[in-house]
């Protein structure tokens, strides 16, 4: 019924139907260029996973999580359900199934998202309902996001479509049920999604006064952690609770701050370049937040939002991805707090109000030129390197020689085998590397792979070797790269490049 009152919605407001349809031109051409990883969890804990469960070779073993056992397997089944059904239906390729799977993926996240916003702010003047769609749509990683086929982002759509479910229903008993399966279900795709629950259940006894639900709630949770234990039985041929195994390993045996530990000053930076750019964005989150914390307290997702937050300050090990579940919810907190941040505004003199605009048409500008880079610059270069080899060579056999590893491995050497199974007719050598170079291609081959880190300080060899640059993963970055090496700064990881011995 609702999704019935938005298509009229968008029928009635011309400009409404516009701005839509350039947003998910944005987000059908970003699922379609953002080929790769972000990071190499999001493949080696499912896709790699998968293909052990599928009895097809693998790097599921060389992860030490596999062994560790504190991997919840749920997502792990939805990629193989996925890889069998592309199977089933002629789509061998894999570079072609995760280019659908990120269609598919990011388009059901586009809709999502998009359709709870126009929910929350149906009844606001169009000016803060535009600029909302406009932050969401349009804020420069915010799309790239939504193509991830990750856990962060799953747990994400599973637990605010379970949020938005509960706030919108009429409280039954078989909708609690739901919620809190639903709830289960974003757990167990990312273990920290617990602190969000947390807010909503403090939320839920607070300010919403349904404690009596919480039961229910408790009773869909604990069907969905039994669903979940069956399914981690079935993937590791053993009974395993992986809550407690994550926990016991990561906190309990400090396996997580093993990897690094950060301030909370990192997450502050993280909320700050998510949403538009700075430093427009800081003035923006500011708002949001004071508006949220002071007049929508009372709303489930403003308690769920910042108790994630909090919860994940207070953890040693901090990556920026670990806040990626909530980055497409901050656009209605900063919404929430628009008409305020306007009024105070007004309320300023001439020359703040004409700083104020400076700043953000200069965050505007560094956001487009953001968003245009992501739309046509994967950021996973290794792997995009590697397409840009399968299309130059269109399956004809040929020996490449890489500098120390290929572009097919991490730089912790992890394989990523699922990718080289589409790619047959490349056969690798490796080299030990730069330090070594002349002596490693004594044979003089006519294709050799490396980073620009491992070649820029020996260019005028390889170019005395007779070798020319042919196939770069981005000329772009290269060439960035090229600069920042010019003056002394540090150069942009994983920049590959094809040389060819003319």
């Amino acid at each position: 019924m609702y999704f019935g009152r938005l298509t009229e919605m968008i029928r009635k407001d011309a400009r409404l139907g516009w701005l839509l349809l350039a947003a998910v031109l944005v987000q059908i051409i970003i699922c379609i260029t953002a080929i790769g990883v972000y990071h190499p969890d999001q493949h080696f804990q499912l896709v790699e996973f998968s293909s052990q469960q599928l009895h097809q070779p693998s790097a599921a073993t060389d992860v030490w999580e596999y062994s560790a056992q504190i991997r919840s397997t749920l997502q792990v089944y939805l990629f193989s359900g996925y890889y069998e059904a592309c199977m089933w239906i002629g789509i061998h390729d894999p570079y072609v199934q995760l280019e659908v799977l990120r269609i598919v993926f990011g388009l059901t996240l586009f809709i999502f998202f998009n359709a709870i916003t126009l929910y929350y702010f149906r009844q606001e003047g169009k000016r803060i309902l535009y600029l909302v769609l406009l932050l969401l749509n349009f804020s420069w990683i915010l799309p790239y996001t939504r193509t991830l086929f990750s856990s962060e982002m799953l747990s994400s759509v599973l637990f605010f479509g379970a949020l938005f479910l509960y706030e919108t229903s009429r409280r039954s008993w078989w909708m609690a049920l739901l919620t809190g399966f639903l709830f289960s279900l974003a757990f167990y795709a990312r273990f920290q999604t617990a602190f969000a629950m947390i807010g909503f259940l403090i939320w839920l006894v607070g300010p919403a006064r349904q404690a009596r639900q919480l039961w229910l709630l408790a009773a869909g949770f604990l069907a969905g952690a039994g669903l979940n234990t069956v399914l981690d039985y079935g993937f590791y041929h053993q009974w395993v609770f992986t809550p407690y195994t994550y926990f016991q390993v990561n906190i309990v045996q400090g396996k997580a701050a093993s990897m690094g530990t950060s301030s909370f000053l990192v997450y502050i930076a993280v909320l700050v370049g998510v949403a538009l750019a700075p430093p427009l964005s800081i003035l923006l989150l500011f708002a949001g937040f004071r508006s949220a914390l002071s007049s929508k307290y009372r709303h489930p997702l403003v308690f769920s939002v910042v108790f994630f937050i909090l919860g994940h300050c207070f953890v040693a090990h901090k990556e920026e991805r670990f806040l990626f579940p909530i980055v497409n919810v901050l656009p209605i907190i900063i919404g929430w707090g628009l008409p305020a941040l306007f009024a105070w505004m007004e309320r300023q003199r001439r020359g703040v109000r004409g700083l104020i605009r400076g700043t953000a048409w200069f965050s505007i500008g560094l956001n487009v030129f953001l968003l245009t880079v992501f739309l046509f610059t994967p950021y996973s270069q290794e792997i995009y390197f590697t397409y840009l080899l399968k299309k130059n060579f269109n399956e004809e056999p040929v020996t490449i020689y890489s500098l120390s590893r290929t572009p097919f491995q991490t730089e912790h050497h992890l394989p990523f085998v699922f990718y080289e199974r589409g790619t047959r007719n490349l056969q690798w050598k490796t080299v030990p590397g730069s330090d070594s170079m002349r002596w490693g291609l004594q044979d003089k081959p006519e294709y050799v792979s490396a980073t620009f880190d491992q070649t820029v300080d020996h260019a005028a060899m390889l170019d005395s070797m007779g070798y020319h640059r042919v196939v770069y993963s981005s000329r772009l970055l290269w060439n960035i790269n090229g600069f920042l090496h010019s003056i002394g700064m540090n150069s942009i990881n994983d920049i590959w490049v094809l040389y060819e011995k003319k």
